[in-house]
């Protein structure tokens, strides 16, 4: 089955060129719905063999219980695992890294994103290939969608990631669900026999972190809800740190209003 967008129709020229050109193509999954219906867009319209699926694996302190098996039984491709890793080559995660800093992220300091997702992610792409035998080009795939918030909205659906670029690799980042709507989303995923992650049926609106200092209030008490030992955990670091979860709001707070 095809399943197209108005933000595919939009790229398809440029997409459709580096497909082509055989451009390894990258789905980067979180688990949630809008990584799901990015996949099933991506693999309808890329051979199968240029297509990866990787996965930046936060652990089950911070991440959804049996998020990676999720993942594995809603795609065809084999998952690629990203962790972080300390310079003594030990596995770092955030709480750690939280407790270190003495700050949780904000939007002003994303590095659970930089340091846990994007860097991490990159690394495993980066050893998919040996671009010096073979130059070749890189689509990374997000499910970034204009729905889910205003700086979303402003986000580019297609843009050139310098960083990553070298004289024998240009790579793009592209959001081809950008313009679906979340009932939309869903429809996607039903249309290419997915699953959505069970925890969409007990009330949660998106599939991030299951406390995330940029979650919504619904979804950090669904959080507390459903893995009460994990939010206790949670508010004995923000008391050892003295730093609350939000800006002059504990997650003690959030969950209590």
């Amino acid at each position: 089955m095809t399943i197209t967008t108005e933000t595919l129709v939009r790229h398809w020229a440029q997409f459709k060129a580096e497909v082509d050109a055989g451009a390894l193509v990258v789905v980067n999954h979180s688990g949630g719905k809008d990584s799901q219906a990015t996949y099933a867009v991506i693999k309808s319209h890329v051979p199968a063999d240029q297509i990866i699926v990787v996965h930046a694996d936060l652990g089950d302190e911070v991440e959804h219980e049996g998020l990676a098996d999720h993942i594995r039984a809603n795609i065809d491709h084999e998952l690629l695992v990203a962790e972080a890793i300390w310079k003594d080559g030990s596995r770092k995660t955030l709480l750690d890294a939280i407790e270190k800093r003495g700050m949780w992220p904000s939007s002003a300091a994303r590095y659970c994103t930089s340091d846990f997702k994007r860097g991490p992610c990159d690394k495993v792409i980066r050893a998919q290939h040996d671009w010096k035998a073979k130059p070749r080009n890189v689509i990374s795939c997000f499910g970034f969608r204009a729905e889910e918030s205003a700086a979303r909205t402003k986000r580019p659906t297609w843009q050139r990631v310098e960083r990553n670029c070298t004289k024998t690799r240009q790579w793009f980042e592209f959001s081809p669900i950008h313009d679906l709507l979340t009932a939309e989303v869903f429809d996607v995923i039903e249309k290419d026999g997915q699953k959505p992650h069970p925890i969409y049926a007990t009330g949660n609106e998106r599939l991030s972190c299951v406390f995330c200092v940029l979650g919504s209030d619904n979804d950090i008490r669904n959080g507390a809800k459903q893995r009460p030992a994990l939010f206790q955990k949670y508010l004995e670091l923000e008391e050892r740190i003295g730093h609350t979860f939000r800006a002059k709001q504990s997650l003690a707070e959030i969950v209590a209003i």
